[in-house]
Formats: C-alpha cells, structure tokens, sequence
C-alpha cells in the first residue's frame, strides 16, 4: 500500500470547479493508475493554509496530471510506503485520528421500504462514530475525539441526473486498537459510505 500526498491549489479554476462536484478528482485520481479503472481512497486536507489530496493505493500513482490540472505553480506531490505503518499497528497502540466520513441511518418508510438518512447533528455523528468503532477494530478515547468540520456535497449524478446530497463530516481524536487485523482493514478499505466522493480514509499518527 502507498499513501500519496498533492499540494492543490484553491484559486485554481478547475480545483475550485473539483471542489463543488468531487467527480472530477475522483476521474483524476483514477486516471493516475495504469490498467483497468477501480476505487481508491482519497480525501481533501486543509492544513495550516494550504489544500493537500490524499490518495492511498495498492500502486504507485503517476502524480504529473494531477499537479498538473489541480495544482499551483510549482506544486509538490510525494508517495510513501504505507507497509511499515501498517506493520506498526497492534493491539493496545493508541493513535491520532482523522477521518472524513459520511454518518448515515437507514429509515424506513411508508410500505416498508428504507431509505438513506444523513445524520445532521454533531451529537448524532459522533454516535454513529462511537456504534461502529468496535466492528473495525477499535475504541474511541472518551471525551477525546469530536466533529472538527461538516458540509454538504451537493451535485447531478452523469449517469441519470438524480440529485445527490452527501454530508460529509470530518473527525478527529485519539483512538485505541481493540483488533489489529480489523483496524488494518478499516485503514486499508474504508469506513462507512461515499468513498468515491472523498469521504471515507482513515489516517493515523502515533499517540504518546
């Protein structure tokens, strides 16, 4: 696995236009890999000022297109080795956390059949976070993790023009590992939905 890291620029035209419907850097990520076109994960990061994508992959990506269409004058992109954070995952490691994701409910309505809610609250995003925790391999700290931004995503699919509307909701914290192989796998594949609109990765550094 490879975790690669593009500097964006957020006055450029085509990454204000990516910004407002995310397919347009999901088709650009896909075109970064050789060979027939499958999902990667990948999310947008504001740090101290500056707008970085973050893909991670079971290839190196061709980064040059990218940086190119999206990036500033002189933008920088890197890939590094995932391996050996993934090795260094095991039971009892506490770690700092980002996720962005997007917390759902299904309700059920009139004949029976169910529907997809987004959850809107703080309170109910941070349930959703908590109830799914255990299944991919880990604990949240109590009283230490929390909702540090939430938007919506709002676009007309290509395919039939049907409306869609993601809430898409950002959370950082510390985090305890319960099942290393479970927690892998939730680094590797994802939680929970809208993995192909950016939501979805989940980063870690070492906690002291």
């Amino acid at each position: 696995m490879y975790l690669s890291q593009v500097e964006l620029d957020p006055r450029n035209r085509e990454t204000l236009r990516a910004l407002v419907v995310p397919r347009r850097l999901h088709g650009a990520i896909e075109a970064a890999f050789e060979g027939p076109r499958t999902r990667h994960l990948w999310r947008l990061d504001r740090r101290e000022g500056r707008l970085w994508l973050l893909i991670l992959s079971e290839e190196v990506p061709e980064l040059s297109g990218i940086v190119a269409q999206f990036g500033p004058p002189n933008g920088t992109a890197e890939t590094r080795d995932y391996e050996p954070l993934l090795a260094r995952v095991a039971e009892g490691t506490r770690w700092r956390f980002r996720l962005a994701a997007n917390p759902v409910k299904n309700v059920k309505i009139t004949g029976g059949r169910g529907v997809v809610r987004n959850h809107v609250t703080a309170a109910q995003q941070e349930q959703w976070l908590a109830e799914r925790a255990p299944k991919h391999g880990f604990a949240l700290e109590p009283n230490a993790f929390r909702v540090v931004d939430a938007r919506w995503i709002a676009f007309d699919k290509v395919a039939d023009g049907n409306r869609v509307r993601i809430h898409a909701v950002t959370f950082e914290g510390l985090l305890r590992v319960t099942d290393a192989a479970l927690f892998r796998e939730a680094l590797t594949r994802g939680i929970g939905r809208g993995k192909a609109y950016g939501l979805g990765l989940l980063t870690i550094m070492r906690a002291p």
